[in-house]
């Protein structure tokens, strides 16, 4: 999975302009999911959001669990090497409903995990949304998975300002109210 996404990855790092199609969609996704299970793995405090089921499809069949969507974005400030939130959404044992979005940066790309979690009885074709905050996010990222049949373009039009780009980005799917002025600072 390393090698298969660095001709890939490697432009978005350096900050290259570049047309990705569905398979290099397909491929940063799965790397950005990989590196989520990791990140989230090495923090033993709270219980893991994705299964041994999971990782394990993962790592063997390159299977990116239901319910899963994947972002970039670009960090306008290249110095910014790794940066992870990680957010638990809903009431989780309550409702048995819950997820969560892991955001990392390495450099001028940033990645954006979001898997949202329902209960076994909620079947396939039922869609089931989060709130977002408001934000010009059609923006600051573009959807990778799942793919685009067109393919997409990367960069795009902003860029996230720094840590308080990369703090709201994370927030993105938190329920707090969010002061508009962090808002309004968050791309350039």
């Amino acid at each position: 999975m390393e090698t298969e996404s660095q001709r890939f990855l490697q432009p978005l790092l350096t900050g290259e302009r570049v047309e990705l199609d569905t398979v290099a969609q397909a491929i940063l996704a799965r790397w950005g999911l990989k590196t989520a299970m990791v990140l989230e793995a090495l923090d033993r405090s709270q219980k893991s959001s994705y299964t041994s089921a999971e990782r394990e499809q993962l790592r063997i069949g390159g299977a990116i669990p239901w319910r899963t969507s994947v972002w970039l974005a670009a960090s306008a400030d290249p110095s910014w090497f790794m940066s992870t939130k990680n957010r638990h959404l809903g009431a989780g044992k309550e409702q048995d409903l819950g997820g969560v979005s892991i955001t990392m940066a390495f450099a001028h790309v940033v990645l954006q995990v979001l898997t949202i979690k329902v209960p076994h009885q909620v079947g396939p074709t039922t869609r089931v949304t989060t709130d977002v905050r408001h934000g010009p996010w059609d923006q600051v990222t573009v959807r990778i998975w799942p793919t685009e049949s067109a393919g997409v373009s990367w960069p795009p039009p902003l860029g996230l300002n720094g840590h308080s780009g990369l703090d709201t980005l994370a927030d993105r799917f938190s329920t707090s109210a969010l002061h508009r002025d962090a808002i309004e600072t968050l791309a350039v």
